[in-house]
């Protein structure tokens, strides 16, 4: 469908396979809120020991900016009874979320990518009041975006900000540059920066990773596991937004008709279900954080020292790059104590 470069219409009516198609996206985004929904259910009783870390609030984060997808996509469940799309507040209120959701899904997508890189690469401890700052700054430009297109970019003479565009409502036709600017480029750099981060991270040096796993302790290792399946994140938001970034390059120019109707609704269920597939992630990611009851102390084995010919502790760390090392259980009152890793 297009509508040229002029205002959209205030009504479209569904064909039949049309509405079929919107039928399945909407069960997918029910499919995909129902699971975010009860993983918060399950995390308010369950994930107690590390609510606090940087890992969780990036990745709850993303689930939120899921969640407005999903609602976004749900709220074609009108569209589906009346069997057209009504210009109106329910359209409106449509396209602002979908357009929240799809931003704030890209932004923390990069998060995440730049937080592995630190970790692997840099390895440099992230203050408690960058990640709030980051998460701050976020979703701050999140609503700001949404606000200032129909608040300052809107105009009388090309109609609507948000509209019926497509077999839902979004931002316009008549505004192909701020749907290209403010949305699509931004979904479009985090999927680079996050690919080249990646790269960045797995290019250390094998020689070098090797070395300095000799002296990681327990928690070092689960932390490194955790960071490994962190990747599949930004992973997954590459893989769900790439087919629709295919399937809507056409209409940039007006060409949508182009795209067969069966290639939007697959493109479109993949996307959907972006909240469903980050759920099952994060419960991969949950089941690799170590438990503190089950973390040993390391302490230095002094000992060796004297039993390899004289060599002192930092000799024997400075030639093998290892740390000799006691394992001893701790007491019950330090595990309470224990503070929580930082990831």
């Amino acid at each position: 469908m297009s509508y040229g470069a002029g205002p959209s219409p205030l009504e479209y009516d569904y064909s039949a396979p049309q509405r079929a198609s919107v039928i399945v996206l909407v069960v997918c985004g029910c499919i995909s809120l129902a699971a975010i929904l009860g993983l918060f259910v399950f995390m308010m009783f369950k994930t107690r020991k590390y609510r606090r870390t940087h890992v969780l609030a990036y990745i709850v984060c993303l689930l939120l900016a899921n969640t407005m997808q999903s609602w976004g996509t749900i709220l074609s469940l009108k569209w589906v009874v009346l069997g057209k799309i009504l210009d109106g507040l329910h359209c409106y209120s449509q396209g602002g979320i979908k357009q929240g959701g799809n931003i704030a899904a890209a932004w923390f997508s990069f998060i995440i990518s730049a937080h592995l890189f630190n970790l692997m690469f840099l390895r440099r401890e992230t203050p408690r009041a960058v990640a709030w700052a980051a998460i701050a700054f976020g979703w701050s430009s999140v609503f700001l975006i949404v606000f200032i297109g129909p608040v300052a970019i809107q105009t009388e003479a090309r109609g609507h900000y948000f509209g019926i565009s497509g077999l839902w409502c979004w931002i316009t036709p008549a505004y192909r540059t701020e749907q290209l600017c403010l949305e699509d480029l931004f979904q479009f750099v985090s999927v680079v920066f996050s690919f080249v981060l990646h790269v960045l991270t797995w290019s250390i040096r094998f020689d070098e990773s090797w070395r300095l796993s000799l002296g990681r302790d327990f928690t070092d290792s689960a932390m490194l596991e955790v960071v490994r399946h962190m990747v599949w994140f930004p992973v997954a938001f590459a893989v769900t937004i790439i087919p629709v970034a295919i399937v809507r390059a056409p209409g940039l120019w007006g060409e949508m008709n182009a795209v067969p109707l069966w290639l939007q609704a697959l493109a479109g269920a993949i996307f959907d279900l972006s909240g469903l597939i980050n759920v099952i992630l994060f419960l991969g990611v949950r089941r690799l954080f170590p438990a503190p009851e089950d973390t040993p102390e390391f302490e230095v084995d002094r000992s060796v020292a004297e039993k390899n010919n004289g060599a002192s502790k930092e000799e024997i760390v400075k030639n093998f790059g290892v740390t000799p090392f006691l394992l001893s259980k701790p007491a019950k009152q330090d595990v309470e104590a224990q503070p929580e890793p930082r990831v």
